[in-house]
């Protein structure tokens, strides 16, 4: 955690200036919402030099700050090309939020219609997309204005392999910490995300067993299917996930258990079941691949081709 901490502080210090790539298309800045601390509440933006269409915010995963993802994905460069103004955001708690939490989707309900206002997209039309626990964020966010009848609410979103089941994230996350073999080292990331669970959930899985199901953006225990019920059958939604077992029983000793395509593929199943016609899962195979520190890796940005994610999006 530490070593993650520290690579995300170099990058952010060598980006942290307005960058013009093509003058005849975009340019990047970083902004900062709050004044007085540059480590949360900013955004780099991928700005087009003609007025903005729509926009687009992207989440990054647990640990992961603004400037490593925009090195992950070509999603920004993409999206600000076709006129969408693009935001990687770090919200109020910083890149180590536990972002399905209270806190950080209230965040989203102040942050969002501040960006509209902030960078005059007409309309309000913007889209919501993450990777990993950004992308479970993504999805418990549209069950959040659902609940809270929050508007205005994204025209489309994706997600990139997110975990949805924490019912299933716990129990993952306990036995790898457990285990004592060589394959299970990040000990620190395990007990982080157990405690983080513990106080958003208010107990493990033996004394908040119903916090799981229910407040999960999905779980499969949860017979009810409040996750698929609040998300409304009108947006679009997709989620693209990169299933290859035999690097997971070969590189980390994983089981199909220990993987988010469960999560994902029951969830949308659940979506189409229940009729949202919008719902996508989309399967790759070989793509995952982490460019920071160069090594194939199927729980990566990379999965989700960024031309033709953000050719989907403007369908909407």
């Amino acid at each position: 955690m530490k070593k993650l901490i520290f690579i995300s502080f170099l990058f952010f210090n060598a980006f942290a200036f307005s960058q013009r790539f093509n003058s005849t298309s975009y340019f990047r800045t970083i902004d900062y919402f709050d004044k007085e601390d540059s480590t949360r509440n900013y955004g780099i933006v991928y700005r087009p030099n003609e007025p903005a269409k729509k926009l687009l915010v992207l989440l990054p995963g647990f640990g992961e700050s603004p400037q490593l993802a925009e090195i992950e994905t070509d999603i920004p460069k993409v999206a600000v090309a076709q006129g969408i103004l693009t935001i990687i955001l770090s919200n109020s708690d910083g890149n180590l939020s536990f972002q399905i939490d209270q806190k950080a989707q209230t965040f989203l309900d102040t942050i969002i219609p501040f960006l509209l206002n902030k960078y005059q997209i007409p309309n309000d039309q913007y889209y919501l997309g993450g990777f990993s626990l950004g992308g479970a964020a993504v999805v418990k966010y549209v069950q959040h204005c659902n609940v809270y009848d929050i508007v205005p609410k994204p025209k489309a979103v994706f997600a990139i392999d997110p975990p949805l089941d924490f019912y299933r994230l716990y129990g993952v996350y306990e036995r790898w910490l457990t285990d004592t073999s060589s394959y299970f080292t990040s000990k620190q990331v395990y007990i982080t995300m157990l405690e983080k669970m513990r106080t958003y959930f208010r107990g493990d899985l033996s004394n908040a067993y119903q916090n799981y199901l229910k407040l999960s953006p999905y779980c499969y225990e949860d017979k009810d299917k409040i996750g698929v019920r609040l998300f409304e059958n009108t947006i679009p939604v997709r989620i693209y996930c990169e299933p290859d077992f035999n690097w997971a029983m070969d590189e980390k000793h994983w089981s199909a258990y220990d993987l988010n395509v469960i999560d994902n593929v029951s969830f949308i199943n659940e979506l189409k079941k229940n009729g949202n016609k919008n719902a996508q899962l989309i399967l790759t195979k070989d793509k995952g691949f982490r460019k920071i520190l160069k090594f194939k890796h199927p729980h990566s940005w990379s999965i989700a081709d960024a031309s033709e994610t953000v050719k989907w999006l403007l369908r909407y």
